[in-house]
């Protein structure tokens, strides 16, 4: 509810606000306002998905455009992804290692974001990069939280 209530105010505030800008985390090119932007490479780069829900497994949902490449294939593969912009101005990012929002995570701060996975270490002692599968709006992860 807050997201979507976050989404109208951030409407009904750019019809007042006409030529005014605001900062965008300063690292992503550009996504969709209250969403999750998802890259397959490290620094915002590779293949995109502008998102806006959860989603419980990445093994299932393709980069935009491409249909036949998915978030996640398997452990290490190059195409998993790599990065991640929050565009959610309320609401933290909870990233988990397994499907279904399960095993070690950690959360990405509302309006934050993560350049590269392969800079956090989950609590497992793994490390983060093309390992990641599922993410889910909120803070429900006990990890850590990030913003780089």
């Amino acid at each position: 509810m807050i997201r979507r209530t976050s989404a109208m105010l951030v409407a009904a505030a750019s019809l007042f606000t006409a030529g005014v800008t605001t900062a965008a985390p300063a690292q992503a090119a550009s996504c969709t306002p209250d969403n999750a932007c998802l890259y397959s490479s490290s620094d915002f780069t590779g293949l995109k998905r502008d998102d806006y829900n959860s989603q419980s497994s990445w093994a299932s949902i393709n980069y935009d455009g491409f249909p036949d490449a998915f978030l996640y294939w398997s452990e290490n593969h190059p195409l998993n992804v790599s990065s991640l912009d929050n565009w959610d101005v309320d609401t933290r990012i909870s990233v988990y290692y397994n499907s279904q929002w399960l095993g070690p995570c950690f959360k990405i701060a509302n309006y934050g974001s993560v350049t590269n996975f392969a800079y956090i270490t989950l609590k497992s002692g793994k490390n983060a990069n093309d390992v990641m599968a599922s993410h889910l709006f909120g803070n429900n992860c006990s990890g850590i939280v990030y913003d780089s």
